[in-house]
């Protein structure tokens, strides 16, 4: 199979952003950083067949053209096919892609976009879903790494096979959008549409001279290390756990601004002052805590760099386990 040059172009516009490294999968799904600039032949041999590459989503600015919904499990498609109806609804275009063991959600974005603010904007629905988005860090790491995804449409060296786009119909079925590689990609090309990350979220993550507000103490985590306040947040756990339903329809129940609002000062935006001033030096001088309502009501910390559901800022507020806050709101006794 010979990819169309043009159609190859096309592709690569739509999913590399950074074009200075790649990465090559192995037999056993893991992957090799090549430090070496990618090019158009490399991403053909990649739709043909020959190898698998990975893509780094963040560039030498720590911008990023697309974001993406990982869900590795059993339902893993499912679920993001509800967060695409979700998406849709308030006007976020998305693309669906199956995958080894469940599924990928596309958001492209109209330019390239601070991580930072980029995790500010979808990390929330990442946590409320108990799925992984990417990119994982809102700056490049040591030596330029930072999280990658496979290119669509490559074989899984591990699984063997290759995954299309999808469409999910209203019985739940998922129908590819073609039956060949090069069918998908051409549906692709021409059915990708991008959105701009709201305004609001930009100018929250920017200091009045333009540049991000940081803490990279606290920005750079490690994958797998949990600190003591993740231990009482509910988010941080599996979200398949027994009581998690219940405590998200607890959550769902509630108005969570008017909630927050009798811990916080908000304004009109909903924004405060940080009520974890121990993430803040001297305090939370600027305000940079903002809370959303809507569809998917949550909060954010632009200066932690952290986000949660009402029953996440219970768990914090009071510093107790969410074992202990869910028994307690049982009770009738926390709120």
């Amino acid at each position: 199979m010979n990819m169309p040059c043009e159609l190859v172009a096309a592709y690569a516009s739509l999913f590399v952003h950074c074009w200075s490294q790649y990465a090559v999968q192995q037999q056993d799904g893991s992957y090799w950083r090549v430090v070496e600039p990618l090019t158009l032949p490399l991403i053909s041999a990649h739709l043909e067949g020959g190898w698998t590459l990975g893509t780094y989503l963040l560039d030498e600015q720590c911008q990023c053209a697309f974001a993406v919904f990982d869900a590795d499990s059993m339902d893993g498609l499912w679920q993001l096919g509800g967060l695409a109806v979700e998406f849709a609804q308030v006007g976020v275009p998305t693309l669906l892609e199956a995958s080894r063991r469940g599924g990928h959600l596309w958001v492209h974005f109209a330019r390239p976009t601070s991580a930072y603010a980029v995790r500010a904007w979808l990390l929330p629905y990442a946590l409320a879903l108990g799925v992984e988005l990417y990119p994982k860090q809102d700056a490049l790491g040591p030596g330029g790494a930072c999280s990658l995804i496979r290119l669509p449409l490559g074989i899984h060296r591990q699984g063997r096979g290759w995954y299309p786009f999808v469409l999910m119909k209203r019985d739940g079925e998922a129908v590819p959008v073609g039956e060949t590689v090069q069918e998908c990609c051409a549906w692709v090309c021409q059915a990708v549409q991008r959105v701009a990350v709201p305004e609001a979220v930009c100018v929250a993550c920017a200091s009045p001279g333009g540049h991000l507000v940081r803490d990279d103490a606290l920005i750079a985590s490690h994958e797998g290390y949990v600190s003591r306040d993740e231990m009482f947040m509910a988010s941080y756990e599996g979200m398949a756990r027994p009581g998690r339903g219940s405590i998200r329809a607890w959550c769902r129940a509630q108005d969570m601004v008017g909630v927050i609002g009798r811990y916080v000062t908000l304004d009109r935006r909903g924004i405060g002052s940080c009520p974890f001033k121990e993430h803040h030096y001297r305090g939370d001088v600027r305000p940079s805590f903002q809370v959303f309502g809507g569809n998917a009501p949550h909060w954010y910390c632009y200066r932690w760099g952290r986000a949660g559901d009402l029953f996440d800022f219970v768990c914090l507020y009071y510093q107790i386990t969410p074992q202990e806050a869910w028994e307690r709101l049982r009770q009738g006794s926390l709120m």
